[in-house]
């Protein structure tokens, strides 16, 4: 994220192998039909270069000429591997039966292949789940858009890569010009797959490695003590009765998902934050919570003392890191829903914001949430909590046009996954001169969802106007 991040205190464990992290494994874990674990987007391309004569999606020259880029990306041609006892946790392999049109494929969106069309399509494509015996990703190009246009959309599983390092990863099927050529076409070859003496020695050396740390951590008792501190406070305000308030918007989260858009200007986006001497994140927030203000006031709803929860993703990752696994945290920002006014609902955020960054350890908490997500009781706990309301996450893209195949990317929309019991979750990206919002709901429990994008677009119309 380009505004809220945090400095990681603990680095990643050493080995010889792609093995996944516990937050990568996390995702499996909870992963079923009802919480499929991917993320990714929609993105609108200037489709010309990727369409014939008449109109048909070129889609084997497009097969081919992405496949030529997969060297940028070797990420993107391993596969998941589970080895047996005592060989460790699972890791990222080679796929040798790699073949491109696993993963990319055609789409039709229904006439006019509007917004709302575009969106139905999408989160119909969305909601199946990946298939584990191949490397976990799809794209797929959706025709039949206005004005010649596509719709690209990515399926990516949580558990190959956070979303700055899929910003990355899927950067090697992107060019900075219309015209750029494509990359020299190279021989692959998977590597073998470990055997199995190698995987019981890397992992006995990785638990070596991994008690080390825990004796390291010993060094700085205060720090475990704080975040081992508020992570109960979370815990207990998750589980105890009349601690917080119970709402609507926790609910179980079935199948079915809703997408909505919003495109805001970045410039006066920024604008506006720093009039109030506060920053992107802050702005974002601020519309998030005026929308879910609306959707609680239209259902009825009161909120004592005036306060919701977001759980806010917060990056961790430096320029040094790989593009692959998750270096993520967490952090719990309160939503002042009660106010009515915009303006100083934007300046509660940005006290909140400061307040929360000095106090809460993101690293920390998303550890011991990690780790007490492992346990038996975890997902029925997921299914009763009510400390957390809604998620929230903003991510930094490119600042200039980017380019699939020659064809210029226009709008491009993150769309998040849902589980437990939020089904609530606004995704906002940066690109190009302009800000895109995208909120993914459970489709059972917010049928009314278009009550939030309306009170966000609403309270955005009177800060760009300073009202």
């Amino acid at each position: 994220m380009e505004e809220v991040a945090a400095t990681r205190a603990v680095p990643p464990a050493g080995g010889r192998f792609a093995r996944l992290t516990p937050l990568d494994l996390s995702y499996l874990r909870v992963e079923s039909p009802a919480w499929p674990c991917h993320y990714g987007g929609v993105a609108i391309l200037e489709g010309r270069t990727l369409l014939d004569d008449s109109g048909r999606l070129r889609l084997d020259e497009v097969r081919h000429r992405l496949s030529r880029r997969l060297g940028r990306a070797p990420q993107l041609r391993r596969r998941l591997y589970v080895p047996g006892l005592m060989r460790g946790r699972p890791l990222w392999v080679d796929d040798d039966l790699f073949a491109i049109e696993h993963h990319v494929h055609q789409a039709a969106v229904a006439s006019p292949g509007d917004d709302a069309r575009l969106q139905e399509t999408a989160t119909r494509i969305y909601e199946r789940l990946l298939d584990r015996r191949r490397p976990l990703w799809e794209l797929w190009f959706l025709t039949g858009l206005p004005d010649g246009r596509v719709g690209a959309l990515l399926k990516l599983h949580h558990a190959m890569a956070d979303g700055l390092a899929a910003v990355t990863l899927m950067g090697g099927f992107l060019d900075f010009a219309a015209d750029a050529p494509d990359p020299v076409e190279a021989s692959w070859a998977p590597a073998p797959t470990p055997g199995a003496w190698s995987l019981f020695v890397d992992n006995v050396s990785g638990r070596a490695r991994a008690a080390a740390r825990r004796v390291a951590l010993v060094a700085h008792p205060r720090r475990v003590l704080k975040a081992a501190r508020l992570v109960g406070r979370i815990l207990r305000r998750s589980l105890g009765p009349g601690k917080v308030p119970r709402l609507s918007l926790n609910r179980r989260v079935e199948a079915g998902r809703v997408v909505r858009f919003l495109r805001l200007d970045l410039a006066a986006m920024k604008a506006a934050a720093h009039s109030h001497d506060g920053k992107l994140n802050d702005i974002v927030l601020a519309l998030w919570s005026g929308g879910l203000r609306d959707l609680l006031l239209s259902r009825g709803e009161a909120v004592p003392g005036g306060e919701i929860t977001t759980g806010l993703a917060v990056s961790l990752r430096s320029s040094s890191d790989p593009a692959a696994g998750n270096l993520l945290g967490m952090m719990a920002v309160p939503l002042p829903v009660a106010e009515a006014d915009a303006r100083h609902r934007l300046d509660l955020i940005i006290r909140a914001t400061r307040l929360v960054k000095n106090e809460q350890d993101a690293d920390a908490i998303a550890r011991t949430l990690v780790a007490w997500a492992a346990t038996p009781v975890a997902r029925r706990a997921t299914l009763h909590q009510h400390a957390i309301h809604v998620f929230a996450t903003n991510l930094m893209g490119p600042t200039t046009p980017l380019y699939v195949l020659g064809a210029r990317i226009l709008d491009v929309f993150p769309i998040g996954d849902l589980k437990g019991n939020v089904g609530l979750l606004l995704a906002a990206l940066s690109y190009d001169g302009r800000m895109f919002l995208a909120v993914t709901a459970d489709a059972t429990a917010f049928p009314d969802v278009d009550v939030v994008v309306a009170g966000m677009q609403r309270d955005w119309e009177a800060l760009a106007a300073g009202r």
